[in-house]
């Protein structure tokens, strides 16, 4: 008998979910203290004002592509979850449709 597989749809559309809001967080975070971040620039002078500008430049750049790649994997595992669901409701469709053919008594 084969294997079978099942999938946790209501699961795995609350996980995505849950990682998106994660996403919205770091969103706030990155809109609140991006900001906060720049004033390192005003450090000219200092011997570590250059240092400072580069750390908040590079900060920024890695929270902006974090942000977007946990939105993103949120969004996958909901569509997953739908694509799954549509792909198990096409498959279960098409097993009860009547087969025709010089095969199939009628």
């Amino acid at each position: 008998m084969a294997d079978v597989t099942k999938v946790d749809l209501p699961g795995v559309t609350k996980v995505g979910t849950a990682v998106d809001d994660a996403a919205k967080v770091l969103d706030t975070a990155y809109t609140d203290y991006t900001p906060k971040l720049a004033g390192a620039s005003a450090l000219t002078g200092w011997a570590t004002g250059p240092q400072l500008t580069s750390g908040a430049q590079t900060w920024t750049t890695y929270l902006a592509d974090l942000r977007g790649d946990v939105r993103g994997y949120g969004e996958d595992l909901v569509q997953s979850a739908k694509d799954y669901q549509a792909t198990d409701e096409a498959a279960a469709a098409a097993v009860q449709q009547p087969m025709y053919g010089p095969w199939v008594p009628r």
